[in-house]
């Protein structure tokens, strides 16, 4: 007896499964083909128990075990009668046994996106964990609350700054322009992405310099910043430079996570003797989720996968800033930090690049109280000076949580009004960054 062509094993339904075993995937599709039922679980195949001819050993046993499922497939739009040529496109749902991969963002990775992503035209776009397999993660250890009462920012959005310039600056800039901001009364001020650990600002001379200055300011002032320095390296060198940063007194780590690769940032968070916050910066993420025919969504990327992977504080691109972004896509991303997650701690999310006071409404209209507020040129460029520039963020922030017009607000807080004078209210209609124009 013949066998059918679309196996039974491989195509079922959502209701077919016990989904507490499946992780699923959500992908759109481009093709020209006349089944993409075949489409869907070629891919379902290649991705787990298969390849491109079945294999003595590839079992129906095998198959029933392990093998990727095609839940869902639709057409776009949703053809029903005809279809007006051969290239179509279509959204599709598979389901991948997550014992296969372990409880592991890398094999994770090569399993939901791995050969395929080499297709032409495929994205993935969202995943969906069952708790059985969340709960192998440790998580972000601090979480939206953890960060507030460290930092003693129980009812506004604490204030993050970074080093700037990028490069080129040594020690003793670093350490006079840290003193400053510390001074200005930052919450937290973090490297640059661009400051690792070059050969004009070494890591642990830098951090030494860094944390004597914070505690002496500690101590004249009272007011303590959060120093986080950069321990972006070859990851067994980042692990050593994470346990000596805080040996030294480090209270929270930053890590270039996308470009140092998945599942350095989950060693850290799990690490008992670390025990700090970790930051996550975005640098090179781009790669991955820019194409809007290829890649994995931004929400994934920022979102399920940094808190996965247990990064406290997530910075990454404002929709209204410097780097091009849809106002959904960073929506969602913040809300994937946020939401409720199989009862895994929060992330805070923290948009940046080009962030200025005059965005802070619509931020916090768009993502709620819990946002940290980072900024660079802001605060540094602000026509009164960087404590200045801090102020007109807090500002900016009041005038929200007390529900006043920024420009109200302004009238009577003249760092505000100096920093809406310069950059203004955000305008969706304007932007003032070359990179969006």
């Amino acid at each position: 007896m013949g066998k059918a062509k679309y196996d039974p094993i491989i195509f079922c339904q959502r209701e077919s499964l016990n989904m507490d075993d499946f992780i699923v995937g959500t992908y759109w599709a481009k093709a020209e083909t006349v089944d993409i039922l075949m489409r869907a679980g070629a891919m379902a195949v290649e991705q787990t128990t298969g390849t491109w001819m079945r294999v003595p050993d590839e079992t129906d046993e095998v198959r029933r075990g392990h093998v990727g499922r095609v839940i869902s497939v639709y057409n776009v739009p949703g053809y029903e009668l005809d279809c007006p040529d051969k290239e179509r496109e279509f959204i599709m749902q598979i389901a991948f046994p997550w014992e296969n991969i372990g409880q592991q963002i890398p094999e994770l990775l090569s399993t939901v996106f791995g050969n395929i992503s080499m297709s032409k035209d495929l994205k993935l776009l969202d995943l969906e964990f069952p708790k059985k397999f969340t709960d192998g993660f440790h998580g972000p250890r601090f979480g939206v609350q953890g960060i507030r009462e460290l930092t003693g920012c129980i009812d506004r959005p604490p204030v993050l700054a970074m080093i700037k310039p990028c490069t080129g600056i040594p020690i003793s800039v670093i350490e006079k322009q840290f003193e400053k901001l510390c001074r200005a009364g930052l919450d937290l001020v973090k490297d640059d992405e661009l400051i690792a650990d070059p050969v004009y600002a070494p890591f642990y001379e830098r951090v030494e310099a860094c944390l004597k200055v914070a505690e002496r300011v500690y101590e004249e002032t009272g007011h303590r910043t959060i120093y986080i320095p950069n321990i972006t390296d070859r990851q067994d060198i980042a692990l050593e430079k994470a346990h000596r940063a805080v040996e030294m007194g480090a209270r929270a780590l930053m890590i270039n996570s996308h470009a140092s690769g998945y599942g350095l940032t989950g060693a850290l968070a799990a690490d008992d003797s670390i025990n700090v916050p970790l930051l996550a910066h975005p640098c090179y993420a781009g790669a991955g989720y820019t194409s809007p025919t290829g890649g994995i969504s931004s929400t994934l990327v920022f979102g399920k996968f940094m808190r996965l992977e247990g990064a406290d504080i997530v910075v990454y691109p404002c929709a209204y800033g410097k780097v091009p972004g849809l106002k959904d896509r960073y929506i969602r991303s913040a809300q994937s930090m946020l939401s409720e997650f199989n009862g895994m701690k929060n992330t805070f999310p923290s948009p940046a690049a080009g962030l200025n006071p005059g965005m802070v409404p619509a931020i916090m209209d768009d993502l709620g109280p819990d946002v940290m507020l980072g900024a660079g040129a802001a605060m540094h460029a602000h026509p009164m000076g960087l404590k200045a520039g801090v102020e007109a963020l807090r500002q900016a922030a009041d005038s929200w949580l007390q529900d006043i017009d920024i420009r109200e607000y302004a009238k009577d807080h003249p760092e505000l009004q100096a920093a809406l004078d310069i950059w203004g209210v955000y305008d969706p209609n304007k932007s003032i960054f070359e990179l969006t124009n």
